[in-house]
């Protein structure tokens, strides 16, 4: 258990600081689409924050995975940076766009990576993950809402660029903390020594593919079974988990999306927190809080998670059309939507580390496979709340 606490206080910081940018461009999503006169397209930046995530999820798990970790972090850095210094300075909403699926396939390679690196560690390591990509929506939200503050109530196309200029530039220093994690504070399994996933107390040598994961080298290289045959033997594994994680996401998404529509257009970009900003950090509080849970107490049963966000969803919907819900219950309801979506994420990637079922040669592979549908979800919601916006919502 030596370097528990240092090595609890790096993944959790590689969580926040990995999903930092894309959680403000979802806090910033009505913001940019208005700063570009685009006020009905705010599921295309959604979209675009998830584009390219099933490609580069895909690349990691079939071609990167013996690929060294301190490699695949320090190319994950550079695309933050990138993406960061892009939609700052971005001319356009198109160009703005191609910038923000750059910082979303940071997000996305990024936590393909960091679940895969988590099978080095006790089992329960994913609670400091999970708790700082919980806590990345936070700080996202209210880093928004502190900048949206101090420019006060304005539909000014300028100065609303202004405030996305600066909530994503103030961001680039994070990066170095990101590397400092990595490189300093986490301390690595020795090469004789790791953990066994159900007891932390016991034991086991690191085998030859883990060395040289942590290491560079070439050890473990030899492939003795198809590509194929092994994504057919796990998905077998996986599946369940994988179409409830797609659900949870779909529905939180479309949810997530009501709520820049949820209110009369007067009462948006007004007010100090202003609507939409408000209920996202409500949104990111209740994941910061469920994904820091399992330490606490797990859940097994997550297809009850998917069906009562599917509720949540159905709800949300309504209230866009209608507008019966009360604008005082908003934060409430918000927050739920979170706790559920929150609570899925970590008791799912809890199960595919910590059960025997899943072999320890495959965890990572698997992992790879169940991630890949949380882009599927995300994708997919962005698709139905676009589609729904520029229908039978476009004028609520």
């Amino acid at each position: 258990m030596e370097h528990s606490l240092r090595n609890w206080i790096g993944l959790f910081l590689l969580g926040s600081i990995n999903n930092l940018p894309y959680v403000i461009v979802t806090s910033a999503a009505k913001t940019i689409a208005d700063s570009f006169g685009k006020k009905n397209d705010v599921g295309l930046v959604f979209g675009a924050n998830v584009a390219l995530s099933v490609i580069v999820k895909a690349i990691n798990g079939l071609f990167l995975l013996k690929v060294p970790y301190w490699i695949r972090y320090v190319v994950n850095a550079m695309l933050m940076i990138i993406g960061l210094i892009g939609v700052a300075f971005a001319f356009d909403f198109w160009f703005a766009l191609v910038c923000i699926v750059v910082v979303g396939s940071s997000a996305a390679f990024g936590e393909n990576v960091a679940l895969g690196y988590l099978r080095l560690f006790p089992s329960k390591c994913v609670n400091a993950w999970s708790s700082g990509t919980g806590m990345a929506g936070v700080l996202g939200s209210a880093i928004y809402i502190i900048f949206g503050c101090s420019i006060g109530e304005s539909n000014d196309k300028s100065q609303l660029k202004t405030l996305t200029k600066y909530a994503f530039l103030l961001t680039l220093p994070a990066v170095a903390v990101y590397l400092i994690a990595y490189f300093v504070i986490i301390k690595a399994p020795k090469t004789d020594d790791t953990f066994h996933r159900g007891d932390p107390s016991i034991q086991k040598p690191l085998n030859e593919e883990e060395r040289s994961l942590l290491h560079g080298s070439d050890e473990g290289a030899l492939t003795v079974e198809s590509t194929l045959h092994r994504l057919r033997r796990c998905w077998g594994l996986v599946w369940w988990l994988s179409l409830n994680l797609c659900a949870v996401y779909l529905f939180e998404y479309v949810a997530q999306g009501c709520a820049s529509k949820v209110r009369p257009a007067s009462e948006y970009n007004k007010g100090c927190p202003e609507l939409f900003a408000a209920l996202s950090f409500c949104y990111q509080a209740g994941v910061f809080v469920s994904r820091s849970s399992v330490q606490l107490f797990q859940i097994k049963r997550v297809e009850v998670l998917s069906v009562l966000q599917f509720l949540n969803m159905v709800l949300w919907i309504f209230d866009v059309h209608y507008k019966f819900i009360p604008v005082y219950l908003l934060p409430a309801l918000m927050i739920y939507v979170g706790l559920l979506g929150g609570a899925s994420y970590v008791n799912i990637f809890y199960l595919l580390l910590h059960e025997d079922k899943y072999p320890e040669e495959d965890r990572e592979f698997c992992i790879n496979i169940v991630s890949l549908f949380i882009t599927g979800g995300i994708v997919l919601g962005t698709a139905l709340e676009t589609v729904l916006f520029n229908t039978v919502l476009e004028s609520d």
